[in-house]
């Protein structure tokens, strides 16, 4: 958390100071307990009086574009999250645990609230420097793309790679399929009715094709209503709350009825991560 689609319904919020003017970037006092930002203020001068010219998202990460070559990575980690703040002194009002402040010219504060740390923000020397990053230059197909195929899909998850793996576990390897996690993988097995301990080699080729169906379908949807918010580690910039979990048909719904047959909802743990599931509907 956050996922492919909250990534992206940020990087579209965030896309209206796309052409703006940063007056600089400033890693907080707070920041420097933490050894990936210390010393690395330095590296944040390049940016002064460029602007923003875009914002690109690769699965969870996002990379910022300037007028010149090197470019930011940014990642929000398990709880990550931008700010748009008015004025200077309200930050800490509005922001609990702030490491990267972005002031832009005669407007705005954005900032890069990290309570749990796990976030990145660091300077790559250009773009082609970042899509030979391993994390992106591996990822597999966008469930959120325009260009997303459900024949290329099943293709993929055909490869013999792929063959032993449990599908509750795969569909969180961004090398078949980048921007799901754990709330709509969950959420895209039980649409596919598929059940999340099957190895992929049970499951036929006309079920690979629903499942291919039903991955941009979830997250799409989730991507529309502005992602799922459950507590204060997710909001939008503007500190809006996605609306996604008005819908979800098992993600924490443990012994919750099943909308569909009214069996109770299962949780079972996989690679360390929770899984939510209907095992009367999931086969």
């Amino acid at each position: 958390m956050p996922e492919g689609p909250e990534v992206e319904a940020v990087r579209r919020e965030l896309l209206q100071f796309k052409d703006q003017i940063i007056e600089k970037i400033t890693l907080t006092q707070l920041s420097q307990k933490y050894p990936k930002y210390q010393g690395k203020q330095i590296d944040f001068r390049v940016f002064e009086h460029e602007k923003i010219r875009n914002l690109i998202r690769f699965n969870k990460f996002l990379v910022w574009e300037f007028g010149i070559q090197p470019v930011i990575l940014n990642h929000l980690g398990m709880s990550g999250k931008w700010v748009i703040v008015t004025k200077f002194e309200d930050i800490q009002e509005q922001c609990t645990h702030p490491k990267v402040i972005i002031e832009i010219l005669n407007s705005k504060y954005l900032v890069f609230d990290d309570i749990r740390n796990f976030g990145q923000f660091r300077v790559f020397p250009s773009f082609e420097d970042v899509i030979q990053y391993k994390p992106i230059k591996n990822l597999g197909i966008d469930g959120l793309s325009e260009n997303y195929s459900v024949q290329t899909f099943v293709e993929r998850i055909s490869e013999k790679r792929f063959q032993n793996r449990v599908i509750g576990e795969l569909l969180m390897d961004p090398r078949l399929v980048s921007g799901i996690g754990n709330i709509y993988k969950a959420e895209i097995l039980f649409d596919s009715k598929i059940h999340p301990e099957r190895k992929v080699s049970s499951i036929v080729n006309k079920e690979r094709n629903i499942l291919g169906e039903s991955i941009p379908k979830v997250l799409l949807r989730a991507l529309n209503d502005k992602g799922s918010s459950f507590d204060a580690r997710y909001k939008l910039p503007s500190g809006e709350n996605g609306e996604a979990t008005r819908w979800h048909k098992v993600y924490q719904r443990k012994d919750q009825p099943c909308y569909s047959c009214g069996n109770k909802i299962q949780r079972i743990k996989q690679q360390n991560r929770t899984t939510f599931f209907c095992d009367s509907c999931q086969k």
